[in-house]
């Protein structure tokens, strides 16, 4: 599809350009499922409130823009080429569904508690299939043991505060796994967190917000 067709109301060329206006480009081939996703988180936001914006360019500018800033971000930390990742309390699907658009690295898990919201992002990969991606319905307590492997990364949205989400994970990391933390503050001084470090962060702003990426690691015994 080109640039300048349309997916339903989306002009894929205004899409394009909305996301250079809040800093990221999208790839030309990532332009069409984009589109689908805004159109279906719009059309569900009516009735499930699943976020504030409530246009697609708000949408685009204020939240999906993340993703696209965190696909550059895990190019460059120290992570297995084949990795799994999982993305804890997905909601309306970010960071991942637009994330996976653009980093497709290895197989992704979007879990999530909340049924309705559990199927809107099973409608969404149904209508844009993403590569290597699943989405798990149910409480993180329930996924873990399911797993056959632990995760070399995990990300997280707002799912819980950053502390406890370190202690709830730990256990199920792989060796030199790593949590990438979305947040609206710099990361803690190297040392301040018991038994993690600092791998990497990036910062930027979005809709006038300053924000952040945490990598952390475990630290190394001895």
């Amino acid at each position: 599809m080109k640039p300048n067709a349309k997916h339903d109301d989306i002009s894929l060329s205004a899409l394009a350009r909305c996301a250079r206006e809040a800093g990221v480009t999208v790839p030309e081939a990532a332009l069409p499922g984009l589109a689908e996703y805004l159109q279906l988180l719009c059309r569900w936001n009516k009735a499930m409130n699943l976020v504030g914006a409530h246009h697609w360019r708000d949408a685009m500018q204020r939240l999906v823009a993340d993703s696209f800033h965190l696909a550059t971000f895990l190019d460059d930390l120290p992570l297995p080429e084949d990795p799994l990742c999982w993305d804890l309390g997905s909601g309306a699907g970010l960071p991942a569904i637009p994330l996976r658009m653009a980093w497709q690295r290895g197989t992704c898990w979007l879990v999530e508690a909340r049924e309705k919201r559990a199927l809107f992002l099973s409608t969404v990969l149904a209508r844009v299939p993403l590569p290597g991606t699943h989405v798990f319905r149910g409480r993180v307590e329930h996924f873990f043991p399911k797993q056959a492997r632990k995760a070399d990364c995990i990300t997280s949205r707002a799912f819980m505060p950053w502390p406890q989400l370190l202690e709830l994970v730990a256990p199920h990391l792989a060796d030199d796994g790593i949590v990438v933390i979305l947040a609206r503050e710099e990361p803690p001084a190297a040392g301040d967190i018991d038994g993690w470090e600092l791998v990497g962060s990036f910062a930027y702003t979005a809709d006038n917000v300053h924000r952040w990426f945490w990598a952390l690691r475990r630290r190394a015994e001895g």
